[in-house]
């Protein structure tokens, strides 16, 4: 039996990483929704999300893979959503690098299989941890140069389905009831 060695990451495509990827994690406001936190007079929030992003999300699930949705703590609209889309959902406390090594171990992962979702500063150190760092449009600059992958479409705006669209493409496709 031949062992062919694996392509270090720093040499692979961003085509080529996204292929890797079985778990996906994002960060819900700036990624999921476009960060805009509505309150009601009662102090309730809300926040809004694409449908498309969700549909995308649903065929990403049905594939097999992961997916894992993070909120700064206490945000109640961020936990809906992943309820609702039956996605692991994680608080961080704006250590989000360290509440993603968190979320890696929990799923028995590696780096290299994990894609993470973000959009300004504070993902950075996060963004580091991935095998395959993506931004969305309009992102912090600073944040896009730290990303293998900057996408066209902004946070809220149906970036999710973009970037799960490209990394389904070339895989073999699952029975996906309901979608």
């Amino acid at each position: 039996m031949e062992i062919t060695p694996q392509k270090p990451m720093d040499e692979m495509t961003p085509s080529e990483r996204l292929g890797l990827v079985k778990l996906l994690v994002m960060e819900f406001e700036g990624v999921v929704s476009d960060g805009r936190t509505q309150t009601d007079d009662q102090g309730r929030q809300s926040a809004a999300t694409l449908r498309a992003d969700e549909l995308g999300l649903a065929a990403w699930l049905a594939e097999g893979n992961q997916a894992v949705v993070i909120a700064r703590q206490g945000y109640a609209p961020a936990r809906h959503w992943a309820q609702a889309n039956r996605v692991t959902f994680r608080e961080h406390t704006g250590q989000k690098n360290t509440c993603l090594q968190a979320i890696v171990f929990e799923h028995m992962s590696q780096p290299r299989h994990l894609c993470y979702v973000g959009c300004d500063l504070d993902d950075l150190p996060a963004m580091n941890i991935a095998g395959t760092a993506v931004a969305v449009a309009g992102a912090n600059p600073w944040c896009q140069s730290a990303a293998h992958l900057v996408l066209s479409r902004p946070g809220g705006g149906g970036a999710l389905r973009e970037l799960i669209d490209l990394m389904l493409k070339d895989r073999t496709p699952q029975a996906t009831p309901g979608i």
